[in-house]
């Protein structure tokens, strides 16, 4: 035989329906029986001033349910009426019973589906998670109760656990597309100086030269991969001060920005602290406004805002320079990837990346809406846990 399944929704509108009817019953059985001691008294003040005969309630004798006087066939219409609108509170009572639990338990019903749609969510996104996909991050929306709270501890955990599984992803990557290439080119030299039969101070300083490049080369990529290996390992106990943090990187970025002839801005609003690492927070903030800044066109206006918003630390970097184009958009936050258009600005590709994994695993989202020609606009929301 099949078990039935309970849901949890049931089981809490059935439990609601348990609770009302015992709650009801005990109010009905409470009303009738104060109704059985009060209608005899009653009726005898009602008799007594029908016959103008002062009557003792106790002479009223209860027949079949029926209070009468045992004289006087005018008194029995008073009794019969007093009975039939004790009988009619008895049924009336039973009804606003049925009606009390149908209503409550529907009632309970729909309430617990509207409250419990998050956990279904939850359930959905989970069955969606396997080791090629660990971006489906839950809603942030709604009110600050601990739904939301485990919607942010849960997307921080999909964030910690996508780069675990992109680690190894990542080393590979950097090994077969930022480490052969130098080495190759390295070697390529170095036997072309060996072919040569009289070989010059000139040949020995070029070969020095790419030699050289090509390592500050591997250099970087190598520090780029152990910045990726360390945010995996990330302690997150830190109380962060975010309107301070991005006060920093405007301090220390602001005279590249005149260098290149950028017109800097920053409009920073008190926010209540976070939890988590001040180390890469500050590394995430950074590599976006550098790149707002190293994209942008001379005489272009770089800016950066922070304000809080519906328990929420809103970061805000926007630059009036050559734009992302549409199709390239959904790519930016990959490892390696740099835009087409971009020309050959120095740099692995792996800045947004890193971005992107910081501000999940401290269960925020990064998103970015870009015009060809006109700038970009990033957009960092970060949950605000009281």
């Amino acid at each position: 035989m099949k078990k039935i399944k309970i849901t949890l929704r049931w089981r809490i509108t059935l439990l609601t329906i348990a609770v009302m009817l015992l709650s009801s019953i005990a109010i009905v059985v409470f009303v009738n029986i104060n109704t059985n001691k009060v209608m005899p008294r009653t009726t005898g003040i009602v008799l007594s001033a029908a016959t103008g005969v002062a009557t003792d309630p106790s002479s009223v004798i209860s027949q079949g349910g029926s209070p009468i006087l045992q004289e006087g066939q005018g008194t029995l219409v008073i009794s019969e009426a007093m009975q039939t609108a004790t009988t009619d509170m008895y049924r009336g009572s039973l009804i606003i019973l049925l009606v009390a639990v149908v209503v409550g338990g529907v009632s309970a019903y729909l309430i617990s589906g509207n409250a419990l749609r998050p956990i279904k969510i939850f359930n959905d996104n989970i069955r969606r998670v396997n080791s090629n996909n660990l971006t489906s991050n839950l809603s942030l929306e709604g009110p600050q109760d601990e739904i939301k709270e485990l919607a942010i501890s849960f997307n921080s955990m999909l964030a910690k656990l996508e780069n675990a599984f992109s680690s190894q992803k990542r080393l590979n990557a950097s090994i077969a597309h930022e480490l052969k290439t130098p080495l190759a080119v390295v070697k390529a030299n170095i036997d072309v100086l060996n072919d040569q039969d009289k070989k010059t101070i000139e040949d020995y300083s070029g070969t020095l030269s790419i030699v050289e490049q090509s390592v500050n080369k591997m250099n970087a990529s190598i520090e780029a991969l152990l910045d990726s290996v360390q945010e995996e390992n990330a302690v997150l106990d830190d109380d962060v001060n975010v309107d301070d943090l991005i006060s920093d990187v405007a301090e220390d970025l602001k005279l590249i920005a005149e260098k290149s002839e950028i017109h800097f801005t920053s409009k920073i609003k008190p926010v209540p602290m976070i939890r988590g690492n001040q180390v890469l927070l500050y590394r995430a903030i950074f590599n976006v406004v550098e790149n707002a800044i190293k994209y942008s066109t001379p005489q272009g206006t770089v800016a950066i805002s922070c304000i809080e918003r519906n328990h929420q630390i809103e970061i805000q970097v926007s630059d009036t320079g050559i734009g992302i184009a549409d199709e390239e958009i959904k790519n930016i936050f990959k490892p390696f990837y740099r835009i087409k258009n971009h020309g050959q600005q120095d740099g692995l590709g792996l800045g947004l990346a890193l971005t992107k994994s910081v501000i999940a695993i401290h269960g925020g989202q990064i998103s970015v809406n870009s015009t060809l020609g006109q700038g970009t606009v990033f957009k960092i929301d970060l949950p605000v846990i009281h």
